[in-house]
């Protein structure tokens, strides 16, 4: 209750890596996640590449509107 109420007071007690680290996080989530989805079920599910590619791409929008979302986060950050 106590981290609830300092957090709503004064903002976020975390501190945020700097810009370079987020950037770098967020790049390689958006490189290398989709290629660890498309992998895992095209060779555990044994479905054809295009299949699994229409399946990753499904699983794949929450993995984009997160990034989005963090994204968003920082344009705001840099305008205050």
């Amino acid at each position: 209750m106590l981290y609830i109420h300092s957090a709503l007071a004064y903002g976020s007690i975390v501190n945020k890596p700097p810009f370079e680290y987020r950037m770098l996080i967020l790049f390689c989530i958006g490189a290398f996640v989709p290629i660890f989805i498309h992998h895992i079920i095209h060779k555990l599910w044994d479905v054809s590449i295009l299949r699994a590619a229409e399946i990753t791409f499904i699983l794949c929008i929450p993995v984009a509107f997160w990034m989005a979302e963090k994204i968003n986060e920082r344009w705001h950050d840099d305008q205050e």
